[in-house]
């Protein structure tokens, strides 16, 4: 029984875990989220590696290791740090969702859509970025709208990304004529590169906004007064919104590690 009790401390360590998270869910609802997330691969993960901390035998400096490890797993597939690091870029930019003014013109970073099965632009995982412009167009704050980008991470022929906003623009009723197409930049410094020499063939755009994610927003504005432009910040895609306390969130999970790692990247890429 005592060399069998050891072996079983693992297992029973998970079972703790599993039950002290629904047991704090509050009702059947949640606690059948818990589990849901629990049996994904991210939460079964999780449960492994927590399990793994109670076997017996492992030295003081290994089990320091896995214990610092699963805590640093738990943090990149946290909803809560997520929403946190998002908010820090996005906070700032709340008050200037909707633009005071009218523009002459609004740019609008490409990367918000997707291609259908049959072949046909479509809304993507950041779609906000297409449907907010053409809002702001109908509310008549927006006089042209610029579209740019293209994907150079897919196999076979680039996707030229202000094509598909153009036409998903058109579809939504924005007239042709008061849509700009850059389709040659493959990241941000190149389109905003290529809207700084837009702007020069316009001299009659005196008030400009630029339009990407609100998480975006920050980095792309650095890159704007790289070029000499002074834009007005115009965010979609919010995504740092307020979360509820529940055990689901504590579990790792899909929306968590997009979110922590949308976060850094933009951290990152401030930083280079």
């Amino acid at each position: 029984m005592k060399r069998l009790f050891p072996r079983l401390l693992p297992l029973g360590a998970a079972l703790f875990l599993v039950g002290l998270l629904i047991a704090f869910a509050g009702d059947s609802l949640i606690a059948k989220k818990v589990i849901a997330h629990l049996v994904m691969p991210a939460g079964i993960l999780w449960l492994a590696g927590f399990a793994a901390l109670f076997l017996p035998g492992i030295g003081k400096g290994l089990r320091a290791g896995m214990a610092g490890f699963w805590i640093l797993y738990s943090l990149a597939g946290s909803p809560y740090l997520g929403v946190g690091l998002l908010g820090i870029l996005e906070g700032p930019l709340r008050v200037h969702e909707q633009p005071e003014e009218a523009l002459d013109a609004l740019v609008v970073l490409g990367g918000g859509t997707a291609i259908s099965p049959g072949g046909r632009p479509s809304l993507g995982n950041h779609g906000d970025r297409i449907t907010r412009p053409s809002i702001l167009f109908h509310e008549g704050l927006v006089g042209t709208l610029v579209t740019t980008g293209r994907s150079v991470t897919e196999d076979g022929v680039d996707r030229l990304l202000s094509e598909e906003t153009s036409e998903l623009w058109q579809g939504l009723g924005i007239p042709v004529d008061h849509i700009l197409e850059l389709s040659e930049p493959r990241n941000t410094s190149e389109e905003l590169a290529a809207v700084a020499d837009l702007v020069k063939q316009h001299p009659e755009w005196k008030r400009i906004g630029l339009c990407t994610s609100a998480s975006h927003l920050p980095r792309a504005l650095d890159e704007a007064r790289k070029e000499g432009l002074d834009l007005v910040p115009v965010p979609s895609d919010f995504r740092s919104g307020s979360l509820i306390f529940s055990p689901m969130y504590l579990v790792p999970q899909a929306r968590g590690f997009r979110d922590v790692q949308t976060a850094l990247w933009e951290f990152l890429g401030r930083a280079m």
